[in-house]
């Protein structure tokens, strides 16, 4: 039966779907799952077909017709639409959205409404100034109404534009951008192996000898390298003679040429050895199976993972393995490599577009078995995927903190219990959540004890720091100077970057605040600025207060750059490296630091998390965790679990090779129960405190939580907004007879970012039914009252199983 009608879900934040006819000559390309170039309104966009139907739905009195199809192959079948749509449901985002994440941004094509000036049109007088300058601005070319409101911002861009359309003054016209940008060269390739004896010119006769000795082709770059610029000349007068052909040829842009493979050296031991065989056993049996993967740190958790990925594609099944961070795939990317050459593809928003862009290529035309990268490398399009890998499940990094708010920890669970496969959460602190579902069967444990080749963990120190005012105690200084004396490398974690916190002047208490968003400025000594970390915000560090013109400028709290200059201080002559957000966020850099730590070529390393979590420092025999407190002082019910997760993956790097290992916490809180269980290396009794407290004061495991934010640039809008939507929620859960419990709104942690006020409502519920079912009705009474304040909706991260 010929089904002409598909049904199109766009990618643009619209909640509903459309319909539009297939044309005849497009009928055989046509299919679900594949993604369409549709019209809508004046522009065409990127649709992805979810339907194809006999007739259109009843009611619809215009369709229009698909442009063209896009996709050789589908992105998704009947099993992932279904994700797809789950995943638009429980983050509450259209299903365009939620579809887009399927590929790269540079994959998606859309049209832009290009606004010219209209030509051999005589421009009348009385033309306002707007009108005037939007005229010039278009003259000879194409501009975008976005950058029209830019240029012009503030005002009233869209009605000056119609009344020069109105007055025949304007045309608009469309233009296609997007789809990614395919890389080429071109290739040279002889036709006649003997015809160098018919040619007289000399560069001619060496470009056939070149060609001769390269086996009958090469690149023109190749050439023009070999045989220098007159090369060029030489190849076109030779194909003008038929002697040789030019041909563009795709070229793959590579990430992997920056990363070694390294080979997997170690056999598992017993306890390894169990955890994969069950998860090679899930993956043969196929149908849903979730694991949880709990092994100390310097168990070998990435053997187990290496073993499972061999025998997921030994099964004829592909796989996806996601790290919490972009720095960390470099790493399980080099033994993949070496495993299975040329079929590992990279998914992160650390490569460049054109990158990205091949790489899924790569997965979607079936030439990767596997694919490593960060939270978005989930939504892969990988054929006869079997086996999902979570590593460090406990991240909050797994959080995507705009457009579709997922955690791809959670979709992984979901995406896996779809398509019925299997999936790993790994973690040797794993989360209050996760560990709680592996006690109540809802993940089947997989359990590592003890370390690799059966060393010990390392001895654990706290060092209080009541009453004290440096920033390294005497202690840690001792010991930083035993272990270079040793020829030992150290780590030092403190989770802050810059040099201190804030400035404050101490002769009149002037400090130093962003102007844009609600929080102090950070030193950054270095670079001789004060920083925002929200807006970016940046300006010259004053040596004199500009209030009272007092010197006496002092620095509040430590960051990593002042206790980098205090090691260099206490060990003048040590090789010291510093790894954050500010030495790490160019391309490569954190695996070169990270080399630079494995070869031996740093004596002390400073870093925040980013240095702390999955990397394997054989040599390193003393962590430093400078600062306890930093995140347990946060009023955050996660607090003191995410302050044992850092702290105990930070200790974890000390004594993983044949040396032991010493660590060293300084604190102002001795006595918490998170250092008496970081002390004792009991992740179980951290988890039986912690997991009392939650049931206690009704937080997840125990309840679900959603968030709705409100921000705008008028706080009176935004809390007017707010207020709105609270006697909304109240009324609805005492007509529904709903046991949720709605608090606030409150500001916002973080009350002004950008300029735009914030404030947010918490809901909190026993069940998801009823909270899914308040927070649709809240959106659209919101939605409804057509207001300039924005609202996100936040899911807590739940373990969804």
């Amino acid at each position: 039966m010929r089904k002409p009608f598909a049904e199109i879900a766009v990618a643009l934040p619209i909640e509903s779907t459309f319909t539009y006819s297939i044309p005849e000559e497009l009928e055989g390309d046509a299919a679900l799952g594949k993604r369409a170039l549709v019209p809508f309104g004046k522009r065409l966009v990127t649709g992805y077909i979810i339907g194809l139907h006999a007739s259109p739905p009843p009611g619809i009195k215009e369709i229009k017709p698909i442009t063209d199809v896009l996709d050789a192959y589908p992105l998704f079948d009947e099993k992932r639409l279904k994700f797809f749509k789950w995943l638009s449901s429980y983050y509450f985002a259209p299903l365009g959205d939620a579809l887009s994440l399927i590929h790269p941004g540079a994959a998606n094509l859309k049209s832009s409404r290009l606004i010219r000036a209209a030509a051999d049109v005589e421009v009348p007088g009385g033309l306002g100034p707007l009108e005037a300058s939007i005229l010039e601005a278009v003259a000879g070319k194409g501009v975008s109404i976005p950058a029209l409101k830019k240029r012009f911002s503030g005002k009233p861009v869209y009605s000056a534009v119609s009344r020069l359309g109105k007055k025949g003054l304007i045309v608009e016209e469309g233009s296609i951008e997007g789809g990614g940008s395919k890389k080429t060269e071109r290739l040279v390739k002889l036709l006649d192996k003997g015809a160098d004896e018919a040619v007289k010119a000399p560069l001619q006769k060496n470009v056939l000898a070149f060609l001769n000795s390269a086996g009958g082709e090469a690149t023109l770059g190749a050439l023009v390298n070999g045989l220098g610029n007159g090369a060029r000349n030489a190849v076109a007068r030779l194909e003008e003679k038929g002697m040789v052909r030019i041909e563009e040829r795709r070229v793959h842009r590579d990430p992997f040429s920056a990363i070694a493979p390294r080979q997997v050296l170690f056999e598992p031991n017993a306890e390894q050895k169990s955890a994969i065989d069950r998860i090679a056993e899930a993956i043969v049996a196929g149908g849903y199976s979730p694991f949880l993967l709990y092994g100390v740190t310097g168990s070998g958790k990435t053997l187990v993972y290496l073993k499972a990925l061999q025998k997921a594609v030994e099964a004829g099944k592909r796989a996806i393995i996601l790290s919490p961070e972009i720095a960390l795939t470099p790493w399980p990317a080099a033994y993949l490599s070496a495993l299975f050459p040329g079929r590992v593809a990279l998914a992160h928003s650390g490569l460049s577009d054109g990158e990205r862009l091949d790489e899924w290529q790569k997965a979607v035309e079936g030439r990767a078995d596997i694919v490593v990268g960060a939270r978005s490398a989930l939504f892969t399009p990988l054929k006869d995927l079997g086996l999902i890998i979570v590593d460090e499940e406990h991240e909050t990094s797994y959080k995507q903190e705009d457009g579709v708010r997922y955690n791809a920890r959670d979709s992984a669970l979901m995406l896996a219990k779809h398509i019925g496969i299997t999936v790993v959460l790994g973690s040797a602190t794993p989360s209050i959540e996760t560990f709680h579902n592996a006690n109540t069967g809802k993940l089947a444990p997989l359990v590592i004890r003890n370390r690799v080749d059966s060393r010990p963990l390392p001895t654990m120190e706290l060092e209080d720091m009541r009453g004290k005012k440096e920033v390294v105690s005497e202690r840690l200084s001792s010991l930083l100077s035993e272990t270079l004396a040793a020829e030992r490398p150290s780590l030092l974690f403190l989770n802050r970057r810059g040099f201190g916190s804030s400035i404050i002047c101490r002769d009149c208490g002037r400090r130093f605040e962003c102007l844009n968003c609600s929080v102090p400025l950070t030193l950054h000594k270095g670079r001789r600025k004060l920083l925002c970390h929200y807006c970016d915000l940046s300006i010259e560090a004053p040596s004199l207060c500009p209030d009272c013109s007092g010197a006496n400028l002092a620095s509040i709290g430590a960051g990593t750059e002042k206790v980098e200059e205090e090691v260099l201080r206490i060990l003048p002559n040590a090789r010291v490296g510093r790894m954050d957000r500010d030495t790490a966020s160019l391309k490569g850099a954190a695996r070169r630091i990270i080399e630079e730590v494995e070869d031996k070529r740093l004596d002390v390393l400073i870093g925040t998390q980013m240095a702390s979590k999955g990397h394997h420092f054989p040599g390193v025999t003393l962590v430093g965790v400078v600062s306890g407190d930093t995140s347990l002082n946060i009023p955050d019910f996660r607090s003191t679990e995410r302050t044992f997760q850092l702290i105990t993956q930070a200790a974890g790097r000390a004594g993983r090779g044949s040396d032991p290992g010493h660590v060293v916490i300084q604190t102002l809180n001795p006595g918490h129960y998170c250092f008496r269980a970081i002390m004792a290396h009991d992740y179980d009794s951290f988890f039986r405190d912690e997991i009392e407290n939650r049931r206690e004061l009704l937080y997840p495991p125990f309840t679900r939580l959603c968030v709705l934010r409100f921000d705008g640039l008028k706080e009176g809008e935004v809390v007017k907004s707010a207020n709105a939507v609270k006697r909304a929620a109240e009324k609805i859960i005492a007509a529904k007879k709903f046991e949720i419990f709605a608090l606030g709104p409150a500001p916002a942690l973080v009350q002004v970012v950008k300029n735009r006020h914030r404030w947010q409502i918490l809901l909190k519920s026993r069940e998801i039914n009823p909270l899914h079912s308040l927070v649709r009705a809240l959106k659209a009474h919101f939605e409804a009252g057509k207001s300039r304040v924005a609202l996100s909706i936040d899911m807590d991260p739940a373990t969804v199983v």
